[in-house]
């Protein structure tokens, strides 16, 4: 029986193009690198997966340090040995070693590996890791950008600079003059393009509030995510009902037990798929399937991840049906996929049909790149 032989841990350094500021501070610029953690696990007869996930311990709580040591510490003993098969007993016995607790546990972490056993997989049958999950229902999906917070003229010529895209999530920053300012002005500047707001967390109840007062007649705002502070759910539904535009939760939902309690509490309209907070493909699946049992609207979105997880976010997507272009930022961002294969055009994205994710990473680039500690 085939059995895993190997698993490898490359912490990796990614430029950035430009400055990406969110809610929660600064992401990176051209000065800068981002911390990627890959992951390849090969078998006995020479087969081979690959796994990614972002580190920024600004937006969640694992850092570059603890996902690596956490897979090569602690997810590792698990895999050696094992049938790569076997993804649903190998998750079991890592989430009893690595407990989820009151959310999710490690699930940057869990999620680059959980990324590696189904690309392994889908290249040992042969298929795509769409066709690991039910089957594809879209072949390419159009993408949204995301505007970096700055001020309104710089942010509205972002928008325009990015054309032909024409979803965009207007990264906004807890001031709701100035927000309101940089969404006019990005309205004003790409008038046919819809706009989607996250906060990440920046905002207090009554300040969102008055934003959204004061936003009532720029009609192509679609959604306002994640307004308030991730734990507070309560603040969370006191500004959905006050509210005019779908309310989304990201930061405040990690997994199928949180949107269980968020749907219990009233609190949101729509819920942020990531793999890198749900631990694996699956999991998020899960989420999506308990959103659409209770009416809870999807949108798709990642953390600027390289071109695995990238690509592994366009497998799980093309599967599920979203109320907007999945926010997929990395090509604008990223200095580098660091991988080949990948097909966009005009700010779409083409799902692989190749086995696995259908692509290759840049294993140059990783070694080049990586970082030791």
């Amino acid at each position: 029986m085939r059995r895993i032989t190997q698993v490898e841990v490359f912490p990796t350094k990614i430029g950035l193009k430009t400055k990406f500021n969110i809610g929660t501070g600064f992401v990176g610029d051209q000065h800068s690198s981002g911390d990627h953690i890959f992951v390849k696990i090969s078998t006995d007869d020479g087969y081979f997966g690959w796994g990614e996930q972002r580190a920024l311990p600004s937006w969640s709580y694992e850092t570059t340090e603890s996902i690596t040591t956490t897979i090569q510490s602690y997810i590792t003993p698990v895999l050696i040995e094992k049938d790569p098969f076997e993804i649903l007993k190998i998750t079991d016995e890592i989430n009893t070693i690595l407990k989820p607790a009151v959310s999710n546990g490690h699930p940057f972490a869990r999620a680059a590996v959980d990324i590696a056993l189904h690309d392994l997989v889908g290249r040992i049958l042969g298929v795509p890791i769409h066709v690991l999950l039910g089957g594809k229902r879209h072949s390419q999906y159009p993408l949204c950008y995301a505007l970096s917070i700055d001020t309104p003229e710089v942010m509205a010529m972002q928008a325009v600079a990015l054309d032909p895209c024409h979803c965009f999530k207007v990264k906004v920053a807890g001031e709701p003059g100035l927000d309101e300012a940089r969404l006019r002005a990005i309205n004003d500047a790409v008038p046919e393009a819809k706009l989607w707001i996250d906060a990440n967390q920046s905002y207090v109840p009554s300040q969102a509030i008055d934003l959204i007062d004061r936003i009532r007649d720029i009609r192509q705002i679609a959604t306002f995510e994640q307004p308030v502070s991730s734990q507070d759910w309560f603040g969370l539904k006191r500004v959905r009902e006050h509210s005019h535009l779908p309310i989304a939760v990201d930061e405040g939902c990690f997994s199928s037990y949180d949107l269980a309690k968020i749907i219990q509490l009233e609190c949101a309209d729509a819920v942020v798929l990531k793999l890198c907070k749900s631990g694996g493909l699956r999991e998020c699946l899960k989420t999506a399937h308990i959103a659409e049992a209770n009416s809870i609207e999807l949108l798709g979105s990642g953390l600027t991840e390289a071109g695995i997880g990238f690509v592994a976010s366009l497998h799980l997507f093309s599967t599920l049906d979203f109320i907007l272009p999945p926010e997929l930022n990395a090509p604008a961002f990223l200095e580098s996929m660091v991988a080949h294969g990948i097909e966009t055009r005009d700010a779409v994205a083409v799902i692989p049909d190749r086995p696995g994710l259908g692509i290759l990473p840049d294993e140059d680039y990783i070694i080049e790149n990586q970082i030791h500690f």
